[in-house]
């Protein structure tokens, strides 16, 4: 599979969404931007007059407790999203994994997130790490589902939260809690243990 080369925006500074959907779909995300057009119809919010969808998610997470935040994203749609999350009274860092066109394309980036995450997983401060692909790891297929479901106890929760798949700050949330809920049922179903994330 060759993963496109989105790290360098084409001359007008940017991708469009239908680049994006097509470049996430030759690398083997179909089935999830799939999902997103059933769960999310597309209608006039397709093209909504505000800032990345993903602030909605990153918004919900920055107010749970002991939940820590990274994203992976191009570096101006992390600052902006950062920069606007203060002014909602987020007093808390947001985690950034950066890459270029090479450790996007030969994967590294992947194993960049995984690195960050072990790191990041320390019990006594964290119960649960959400981690977010914005558009282009998303396009390129950066796949958060094979990252450990737990690290020394924390919870590890992978999202993705593309501008070109989910429409609105509203569905990005419901994507977070989706993802949180999912996580859920299935400690609920594996039994007891130490904690609940719904606690969280």
């Amino acid at each position: 599979m060759t993963t496109p080369d989105l790290a360098t925006p084409a001359g007008d500074g940017g991708h469009s969404a239908a680049d994006l959907d097509r470049a996430a779909r030759s690398a083997g995300q179909s089935e999830l931007l799939d999902q997103y057009a059933r769960d999310y119809p597309q209608g006039p919010h397709d093209k909504p007059q505000s800032m990345c969808p993903a602030f909605g998610s990153l918004r919900v997470g920055l107010r749970m407790k002991r939940v820590a935040t990274v994203l992976s994203g191009s570096a101006c749609c992390v600052y902006g999203l950062t920069f606007v999350s203060h002014f909602y009274g987020a007093r808390r860092s947001v985690g950034y994994v950066p890459f270029d066109s090479e450790s996007l394309v030969t994967g590294k980036l992947f194993e960049d997130i995984r690195e960050a995450v072990h790191k990041l997983a320390d019990p006594d401060r964290f119960d649960a790490i959400v981690v977010t692909n914005l558009c282009v790891p998303t396009a390129s297929g950066v796949p958060l589902r094979l990252l450990p479901d737990e690290i020394d106890g924390v919870r590890i929760v992978g999202i993705d939260v593309p501008g070109f798949g989910v429409p609105t700050h509203a569905e990005a949330k419901d994507v977070l809690a989706g993802a949180m809920l999912n996580y859920a049922r299935k400690e609920i179903e594996a039994g007891p243990s130490q904690g609940s994330m719904m606690a969280a």
